[in-house]
């Protein structure tokens, strides 16, 4: 080995050793030498065939170099930036990328020699089902599912039938399917029909519910891991020095963690209402609140646990964000990802930014009185649109929390959804590490179903989410207005459906729109899982029988071909001109 190893040192080419991965700036340093490059310096990356890729390179003393992509040997020199590396390219991610043979320009100067390279993350691009291997056919089933619960009724202006939605699926990065269903809005207030329904569109926007979880407050709280700003295994008090004290029973806020918050394991009820005056703690503005929840709310239970889930945890998270990013959750949110995602019909309080009643989805008819069977001081009782459903969010919380708040679109957060498919990037923006994200959705111990934060197909309890065919790698989460997201890095899936399901009416206890199947979520997920694993089947099928087929005829025709026992027996007799008679001894 060390003999080896001088070898490599004296001669040249030099092989060099780094860690590769998507946008992390990987440095290449001659002084970083392995003698086992084949299997010290192959890296993996994402990416796929039809999808152009440019990787950018920045050199440092480097005369020239050799770029092996996937087998493939492409000689790189100093002149050499912006390299085209799309015809080599495989699709998902088993695709490989070393750099090998680094020639310096200056030799003396061996310690500052190094290539840095740029490789980009995948971007969404459009494709046909076909493309994908998923059945056309069968993904009809899920249209004709939504409209028919859509059209329920021979009366096109009834209100007993499912309200609105809009559904967008992607597989391996592409958009195979996107449509849009039904009324944004049906009611004006008062509870009236309209003279004409507001149709849902594809840009429509959806009051995001608990997804806000998800993809503001994790989002953010898994960038800040990345950097090294948040470790969550820290106590709670070192970000937010308020949160600290025993509650009534003695139990300490000193103890809990940041991962007790995120995991649903700290011991808080599922709700609380701030914004009561009945309540204790009664609270109309965010500072308020803070206070309340940082200093009086009691713990139901003790900490650690199986999971229970509260809203409480996530806003304590919103929280958390903004002390250790000393900026709003939504400016902080918007400025890291929205912004530079483009994503420019992804915000909070969607009316003070632009956007009109027209542009979103309504919620419920009669405001949160649940047909005037709820009442506190400032209820809402008109149509919510526009405005976030929930009440802590809106009357105690300005609009902006951890929990609810967030208004997106389908294609918005196929987008985000794509940056978890891709383990922390879009395009040429990295937001966390693949370790960061690996321990974010890692299941917890007692109950598979739960990750950091994120809901999982651990196992067959969240069939309703996830489907009969989710992966045990899927995640996502729902919302209580009627929005749900799947995404599934085994099979390279997103499944993005946003509803308005709340937008119905309230009797005995339920909203009408939590009766359908499209409100029920699992259904519509299990069609499109079903789309390409039964297509996927049937093609097994079809090449088996084929298979067996050509089988049967090539023994067929053998048998038929082959000379039966008597004739062989005869073509191994000799020819009457060939015997010859024994003479007997006498």
């Amino acid at each position: 080995m060390a003999t080896s190893t001088l070898i490599l040192i004296t001669l040249l080419p030099f092989i060099c050793q780094a860690l590769v991965s998507q946008l992390v700036d990987p440095v290449f340093r001659l002084t970083n030498l392995s003698d086992r490059y084949l299997t010290n310096n192959k890296h993996l990356f994402k990416a796929y065939k039809s999808q152009p890729m440019i990787v950018t390179f920045r050199f440092a003393n480097v005369k020239s170099a050799l770029l092996q992509i996937n087998k493939h040997t492409i000689p790189l020199h100093a002149t050499d930036t912006i390299v085209n590396i799309t015809e080599y390219l495989k699709d998902g991610d088993c695709n490989t990328f070393s750099i090998q043979d680094i020639q310096p320009i200056d030799y003396n100067k061996i310690n500052d020699t190094s290539i840095v390279a740029y490789v980009p993350y995948p971007i969404l691009t459009r494709g046909t089902p076909e493309s994908v291997g998923m059945s056309p056919a069968l993904l009809k089933k899920v249209e004709e599912l939504i409209e028919s619960e859509i059209n329920c009724d021979s009366n096109p202006r009834s209100r007993k039938c499912f309200p609105g939605a809009a559904l967008i699926i992607v597989k391996n990065g592409k958009i195979v399917f996107d449509k849009a269903y039904g009324y944004a809005r049906r009611v004006m207030d008062g509870g009236k029909l309209l003279d004409h329904f507001q149709r849902v569109e594809l840009k429509t926007l959806f009051d995001m519910a608990s997804n806000t979880k998800m993809f503001a407050t994790l989002f953010s709280l898994m960038k800040l891991h990345s950097e090294g700003r948040l470790d969550y295994l820290a106590p709670l008090s070192k970000y937010i020095p308020k949160y600290k004290g025993k509650d009534r029973k003695g139990r300490s806020r000193d103890d809990v963690t940041v991962f007790d918050i995120l995991t649903h394991t700290a011991g808080y009820q599922p709700v609380y209402e701030f914004y009561n005056d009945k309540f204790e703690c009664h609270s109309k503005n965010k500072k308020d609140t803070e206070n309340c929840l940082c200093e009086v709310v009691d713990f139901e239970r003790d900490r650690g646990g199986r999971p229970v889930y509260s809203d409480l945890d996530y806003i304590l998270a919103g929280l958390l964000v903004e002390h250790i990013a000393s900026q709003e959750l939504q400016d902080y949110a918007r400025l890291c990802f929205y912004a530079p995602l483009k994503l420019d019909r992804t915000t909070f309080k969607p009316l003070k930014h632009g956007f009109g009643k027209e542009d979103i989805a309504a919620t419920e008819v009669i405001g949160n009185t649940r047909n005037n069977t709820i009442y506190f001081k400032g209820i809402r009782t008109y149509v919510l649109q526009g405005e976030v459903d929930d009440p802590t969010s809106y009357h105690s919380l300005e609009e902006t929390s951890g929990h609810a708040g967030l208004f997106s679109t389908v294609h918005d957060m196929a987008v985000l959804a794509q940056v978890l498919l891709n383990r922390g990037g879009y395009g040429d923006l990295k937001f966390w590490n693949k370790d960061t994200q690996d321990l974010f959705v890692k299941p917890y111990d007692l109950d598979l179903t739960f990750g950091v934060g994120w809901r999982r197909q651990g196992n067959e309890d969240l069939g309703w989410h996830f489907g009969k065919y989710g992966s045990n790698e899927a995640i996502g989460h729902t919302g209580w207005t009627g929005t749900v997201t799947v995404i599934d890095p085994k099979h390279d899936l997103s499944v993005i459906l946003l509803t308005n399901k709340k937008h119905s009416d309230f009797g005995e206890g339920k909203f009408e729109g939590d009766s359908f199947e499209t409100g029920k979520y699992g259904s519509v997920v299990q069609l499109v899982y079903e789309s390409f694993l039964n297509a996927h089947c049937f093609h097994l099928c079809a090449r088996f029988t084929f298979r067996f087929f050509i089988g049967v005829l090539g023994f067929c025709c053998l048998l038929y071909t082959s000379p039966s026992p008597r004739d062989r027996q005869k073509s191994r007799m000799p020819s009457s001109a060939c015997k010859k008679k024994k003479k007997k001894k006498k």
